[in-house]
């Protein structure tokens, strides 16, 4: 019985060279289709790159060839990513970005988000990976930014894998960037101390004193469940990362629980004036933990009860122990039948009747 010829196929891709044919056709088909819409374009006398950024949901403009730091050179295109597909065609990667994601909270990018909407001086710059999205190496923030406020964001897009610092060499030559925090470059040189480098190194590698590489990992080392609690960690200075450092470890060194502390202040910020401004709350959040970690480390820790086996078992969870806590001690007995009941219940009588005068 003869197979059914697939509709949707060409007899001629069966034929020898009918594949190269085909593909040879479908390109002079397009071609001739991207002159026809040029044509009918300027007969209604509008863009034809409009045109298609209107259907296509995308456009790009200009590609300009560019000399990194690293003396390498790639094609950079300019284009421009709509919201409807920002989240799912770009990303980014924390550890070649360099900025800490979690604090680009919708606070800390206020002033951002006020202008993002009515313009980009500078486009964020990435490039495609293996996957076909936009690693995107500078211009995080804009890009979480456009994302709450559901506009599209310009990207000045490599056609090859480009370093974190050819990245931001790039950005420098280009705009002028809000630095990093002092936490963000503390997490970036704990991935170079994770590495194996001594901090001597770190601070020679990167250009920085060996007194601010201190600062930038004393910051990175505060619990991130501590951070969190700030709507923008990017206004605490050194001073007030230290003070939050110590209160973990001085939390540690009684092992009381820091999560405890966290919900405390977590709850007290609920009930702060949604007026403040973020540098007022940092002030309330910063003398909330400073309180409530003095409050818990005041409390005498609690003592154990001291547990004195009075008898070996055979059988399982039976027991026979005395407990003592400060001035209180009693006994406890399980899996005791009736006669050995009554035995203790008499000897305790009778221990408490000789020496009743003492009562």
């Amino acid at each position: 019985m003869a197979k059914r010829r697939d509709k949707n196929r060409s007899p001629v891709e069966t034929m020898p060279g009918g594949m190269e044919a085909v593909k040879h056709a479908s390109k002079d088909e397009l071609d001739s289709l991207a002159k026809r819409i040029g044509q009918k374009a300027e007969q209604l006398n509008i863009s034809a790159q409009e045109y298609l950024a209107d259907k296509f949901a995308i456009s790009t403009t200009e590609s300009h060839e560019w000399t990194l730091k690293s003396h390498k050179k790639v094609v950079l295109t300019k284009a421009h990513i709509p919201f409807e597909r920002l989240a799912d065609d770009t990303y980014v990667n924390e550890q070649l970005n360099g900025r800490d994601q979690s604090g680009l909270t919708p606070e800390s990018l206020k002033e951002i988000r006020r202008t993002i909407k009515m313009q980009q001086f500078f486009p964020a710059i990435g490039y495609i990976d293996e996957a076909g999205k936009i690693n995107t190496l500078d211009g995080s923030r804009r890009r979480k930014a456009c994302l709450l406020e559901q506009v599209g964001l310009d990207y000045l897009i490599a056609d090859e894998a480009i370093s974190h610092e050819d990245a931001k060499q790039l950005a420098r030559d280009i705009q002028t960037a809000k630095e990093h925090n002092l936490r963000e470059l503390g997490i970036e040189l704990l991935l170079l101390k994770e590495s194996g480098l001594e901090q001597k190194e770190i601070a020679k590698q990167k250009g920085l004193s060996a007194a601010k590489v201190t600062r930038a990992l004393q910051a990175a080392s505060v619990p991130s469940a501590m951070i969190a609690v700030f709507p923008d960690y990017s206004l605490l200075s050194h001073p007030e990362y230290r003070l939050l450092l110590n209160i973990s470890k001085d939390l540690e060194s009684k092992s009381l629980p820091l999560s405890g502390l966290v919900e405390e202040v977590f709850n007290e910020r609920e009930k702060l004036d949604l007026s403040l401004s973020n540098e007022e709350i940092k002030e309330a959040l910063l003398k909330l933990f400073t309180d409530f970690s003095k409050s818990m480390l005041s409390k005498p820790k609690l003592k154990k009860a001291v547990v004195t086996e009075l008898a070996q078992f055979n059988k399982a969870n039976q027991f026979a122990r005395k407990k003592v806590k400060d001035d209180t001690f009693s006994y406890e007995f399980r899996r005791m039948n009736k006669e050995v009941q009554l035995a203790l219940d008499e000897a305790i009588a009778e221990v408490l009747a000789q020496h009743q005068e003492q009562f």
